[in-house]
């Protein structure tokens, strides 16, 4: 069963903040962690957003052909 997209593009955010995170612990300049924590973050709720409109979707009633 396919993904949606939306899920799919949560799922890239996802990854993306991740692979953030894995940079900021081998940096130790303060400021470039701090700014790539705030994107990671971003990232998240870009994430969270994808997700909501999924569930948005799918939540919807379907519209019934008409005859």
């Amino acid at each position: 069963m396919p993904q949606h997209p939306h899920h799919d593009q949560a799922a890239e955010y996802r990854r993306q903040a991740q692979e953030i995170r894995t940079m900021v612990q081998k940096l130790s300049i303060d400021e470039a962690r701090e700014q790539l924590l705030e994107t990671a973050e971003r990232l998240e709720r870009l994430a969270e957003e994808e997700e909501r409109k999924a569930q948005a979707n799918n939540s919807r009633p379907k519209r019934q052909p008409e005859t």
